[in-house]
């Protein structure tokens, strides 16, 4: 196979090291009756290791079109491989559901792991797990704790619909090209415990809260807004955990105020 040269314009980096994307398909946890979706297949060395596994369809969403005949060509025997000639951010994923949920896989490209990631919680309700190698500077957004430089829109967003593993660290050496980056795999299983349904709504309410996260939450909302929620009105969004967002939530949803829809994944 010739050598396939990785395109900035995708956020492209090839994961070289067998050991690392063993242990990645060893966590989705494949069985024979799964759908796995996986994102970003490039040359397919992840590809590779799922359909070793067996699972009932694999469904491989490429963007790249350069890469569509090396794909093509290399799981021709498959009968359980299906190639998606797509944008993730493009595709429906409901399409891919037959029985049970999806089990998602992927080296994200990093500049759009955010975004895919966000989109996993519109996707809730099909979906198994996420198991994804993304920037570790973005799974430590993911996993932040309140009062921490990392704990932004993304760490309410996410911890609210997910319970998130940080699974391992991955250096640049593994990647051609190497990323000027280290990077880490992180799986997000599904756990909507609070109930949340217009998360849409909920959405842009976090965006409009973080947005100039250093300011109290009195320069946002008003007191009595707040105290209604049991909020003191002094603190700051980052000094909030998830509960008391969802808390103020409830408080506000109603309200004719109309949360810009600021997407502001940070």
């Amino acid at each position: 196979m010739k050598k396939v040269k990785a395109k900035k314009q995708f956020g492209q980096h090839f994961l070289l090291s067998e050991n690392v994307v063993k242990k990645i398909v060893d966590e989705v946890d494949i069985k024979e009756n799964d759908i796995v979706v996986e994102i970003g297949p490039g040359t397919g060395v992840m590809t590779q290791e799922i359909l070793s596994k067996n699972p009932k369809k694999l469904y491989a969403v490429e963007i790249d079109q350069t890469l569509y005949p090396i794909l093509e060509e290399k799981f021709k025997e498959y009968k359980n491989f299906e190639l998606v000639k797509q944008d993730i951010l493009k595709v429906n994923m409901r399409d891919f559901l037959q029985d049970g949920k999806i089990k998602l896989v992927g080296n994200l490209p990093y500049n759009v792991a955010s975004l895919i990631i966000v989109n996993c919680v519109f996707n809730l309700d099909i979906l198994h797990s996420c198991t994804f190698m993304i920037q570790k500077e973005v799974a430590e957004k993911l996993t932040a704790k309140p009062k921490t430089k990392d704990y932004t829109f993304l760490s309410v967003f996410i911890q609210t619909f997910f319970d998130v593993n940080y699974v391992m660290s991955v250096p640049a050496r593994f990647f051609s090209p190497p990323p000027k980056v280290t990077s880490a795999v992180v799986k997000l299983i599904p756990n909507n415990k609070y109930n949340l349904t217009e998360i849409k709504k909920y959405k842009n309410f976090l965006s409009f809260i973080f947005n100039n996260r250093r300011k109290m939450l009195r320069t946002k909302l008003d007191e009595e807004t707040l105290l209604k929620a049991g909020i003191n009105p002094t603190l700051r969004a980052e000094e909030l955990n998830v509960e008391d967002f969802i808390k103020l939530f409830e408080v506000v949803k109603n309200d004719d105020r109309k949360f810009s829809d600021e997407d502001s994944h940070s």
